[in-house]
């Protein structure tokens, strides 16, 4: 199967690692705070998800309690989002939200 998508498509990607005793409220963070993100997003963004980590057969826990992902059509524009007074706040309540430190990593999708 070839992929055809001449267009440009950028994935941020958050994970939370596992922690023991860490707490993560995923109502919280999946209907109040991912859906802020995404309206300061607007339009530049074309798909979200917010995953809950398994643990797999045999393990005690996920590698990741939570991972997030948020595809864009502009790099430049999900940048310059990242400047808005409204993120920086957002972000500030995203922080306090658990004590997990996320890893986060912008990507380009090729296929």
């Amino acid at each position: 199967m070839e992929n055809n998508n001449s267009s440009a498509l950028f994935c941020w990607s958050v994970l939370y690692p596992s922690k023991e005793g860490a707490s993560f409220d995923f109502e919280h963070y999946s209907k109040m705070l991912i859906p802020e993100y995404v309206e300061i997003l607007g339009d530049n963004c074309v798909k979200y998800e917010v995953r809950k980590g398994l643990a797999t057969p045999g393990a005690l826990a996920p590698n990741f309690v939570c991972i997030i992902n948020i595809w864009v059509t502009s790099r430049e524009k999900f940048r310059a989002s990242m400047s808005d007074q409204r993120m920086k706040v957002l972000l500030e309540k995203i922080s306090a939200s658990t004590e997990i430190q996320p890893i986060r990593q912008l990507d380009q999708v090729v296929a």
